[in-house]
């Protein structure tokens, strides 16, 4: 899986990555993100489309609204509801959205999102606990960044997260946070540009956290200081919302 952004500008290079692997394309998970700037339903449709063709690809496995920034969360959806249709795109999600602003779309008959992509770790738990309860009653996917504290070592060697460490053997801390929001439910998208740490990353199927241990990081409580925080700071902003529904 490979998750980009329109806002990591980085869109070219993931498809020249993709093209230079050799793996066929169906065996790949690729998606991007909608820059706030290019919200509204034209706008959305127009930078999709430039974004599947900077990756010289036919398709995206799926595409999300990076934030409710950008506002006119409606109208945006229903041109990635469109493109959907089209075959562009085959699933379709949000990212840093809050209940109200996933509502705002349900309130007006749209489809609910596959996934739900937000900062998600032991410190902001307890913060997002209604968010992530929304999201699992309504089968949305909570896809989980900033799973390994941002690797900031005061936040890694946090007494709670060293003890369990100390009581697996060969794991790490990265690994441990992994395990916990394995163990959460969490789909996980941690990154890396090193190979060892990919790897690393990936070998936390051969143990587990006990409940004693997945309560203890529960109660971890605090702010990474390290990314944005539209769930709580954006509002709610509809754009057109009859406009466009009769091409859906």
């Amino acid at each position: 899986m490979v998750d980009t952004a329109q806002m990591y500008e980085n869109e070219a290079s993931v498809g020249q990555a993709v093209k230079d692997s050799g793996i066929p394309r169906e065996e790949l998970w690729i998606q991007s993100k909608l820059h706030h700037d290019n919200h509204g339903y034209q706008q959305t449709i127009d930078s999709v489309k430039h974004s599947i063709q900077t990756m010289g690809l036919t398709y995206l496995d799926c595409f999300l609204v990076h934030s409710p920034y950008g506002d006119k969360l409606v109208e945006t959806w229903d041109a990635l509801i469109k493109l959907q249709k089209e075959g562009l795109l085959r699933s379709i999600g949000v990212s840093n959205y809050a209940i109200r602003h996933i509502e705002a779309l349900v309130k007006h008959g749209r489809p609910l999102p596959t996934l739900n992509q937000i900062e998600m770790h032991p410190m902001i738990l307890d913060e997002r606990k209604d968010l992530v309860k929304y999201c699992q009653e309504k089968s949305i996917i909570v896809q989980a960044y900033g799973s390994m504290f941002f690797g900031k070592t005061e936040f890694l060697s946090h007494k709670r997260v060293i003890d369990i460490v100390q009581s697996h053997p060969g794991k790490t801390e990265a690994q441990v946070l992994l395990r916990w929001g394995w163990q959460k439910g969490f789909q996980l998208i941690p990154k890396s540009v090193r190979r060892h740490r990919i790897e690393e990353n990936m070998n936390i199927f051969d143990f587990a956290l006990t409940d004693e241990e997945m309560a203890s990081l529960d109660e971890m409580h605090g702010r990474l200081g390290a990314y944005w925080d539209p769930v709580n700071d954006a509002r709610v902003n509809l754009g057109e919302t009859e406009k466009y529904r009769e091409d859906l």
